[in-house]
């Protein structure tokens, strides 16, 4: 208190700044509030200083808690990559009111604007019923991170997750059922890149990518790994997987690029999981089994039938 007190006479003599108004609660991105842990139901951050419009929500003197959440924008890159449910689930937990502190930032949707709020919270010694509210309006920083975020986890070419985000998902759901890894290498690549250019190779990956896409919803998904090569991470029953690589085979042969004199084939290797051991070599396996005998087609195994 005594420093206090010596920094509010310092700045206001010297300086002419009041110590709460221009410099604690000068921040105008930032509100400040409270709210009681005592109240179960309803719980309500109360308004200290600032306006909860600068998060695009109502001018009001207090705001539900709940409003945040319901407002949660699961739009984001990292939805995208840790899944909608499980980051929101991430945030709840965040955002519970058991721990003695919190810090967490997300993003809200106000009529259609997104907005990045760095949500902090602690206890008051004196009376730990009551918590210490900070929302700061973080977008302009958020939307930069979020930029960088997705580029460090998808291909800059094709926009497919790239190896990272591979290892990351596969860590999280190899344990999931009916999980089924697949194994993509366009054959004879390499004539593109030596006989038409790098441009070329490139363009064609994009289409071949834009084709992987069309099969990707929340938690199934192709990786690129480099070069010609990708894999596939779909739990999904047999029936759905072997029709899917059917049909890959089959629009990749259908790309046509007007300075490209050839069409282009796909070999995939598809293996069902058992015990998820080296599961992508297995796959890998088994597209070589693909391309010794004639490239161009898909071999469907069990984990359990392959030997490494």
């Amino acid at each position: 208190m005594k420093n206090f007190l010596r920094a509010k006479e310092v700045l206001k003599n010297e300086y002419q700044l009041d110590i709460i108004e221009d410099l604690l609660l000068s921040k105008k991105c930032r509100v400040i509030g409270y709210l009681d842990k005592s109240e179960l139901t309803n719980q309500m951050i109360h308004l200290i200083a600032g306006d909860f419009a600068v998060f695009g929500l109502s001018t009001s003197d207090s705001l539900p808690l709940s409003t945040l959440m319901d407002h949660f924008d699961y739009d984001n890159k990292y939805a995208e990559v840790a899944g909608k449910k499980e980051y929101q689930d991430y945030v709840l937990s965040q955002l519970s009111l058991d721990a003695p502190e919190t810090d967490v930032t997300f993003p809200i949707l106000v009529q259609g604007k997104k907005t990045w709020i760095r949500f902090n919270s602690y206890s008051i010694e004196k009376y730990p019923a009551i918590q210490f509210v900070s929302m700061v309006n973080l977008s302009s920083v958020m939307n930069q991170e979020e930029a960088l975020y997705e580029k460090t986890h998808k291909d800059s070419l094709t926009g497919l997750f790239n190896r990272y985000t591979f290892d990351y998902h596969y860590g999280l759901r190899y344990h999931w059922p009916d999980f089924h890894a697949l194994y993509l290498d366009l054959d004879d690549f390499k004539q593109i890149n030596d006989r038409y250019s790098h441009a070329t190779g490139n363009e064609f990956l994009c289409e071949f990518a834009e084709i992987l896409k069309s099969y990707e919803d929340e938690y199934n998904h192709f990786y690129r790994l480099g070069g010609d090569e990708f894999v596939g991470m779909f739990f999904k029953p047999k029936e759905s997987v072997t029709s899917m690589a059917e049909e890959i085979i089959k629009r990749t042969q259908a790309i046509h690029l007007p300075h490209l004199a050839y069409r282009v084939s796909v070999s995939i290797g598809i293996v069902k999981a058992m015990e998820a051991d080296r599961l992508i070599q297995k796959a890998d396996q088994v597209l070589y089994d693909v391309k010794s005998h004639g490239k161009n087609h898909y071999r469907y195994c069990i984990e359990s039938d392959i030997n490494l």
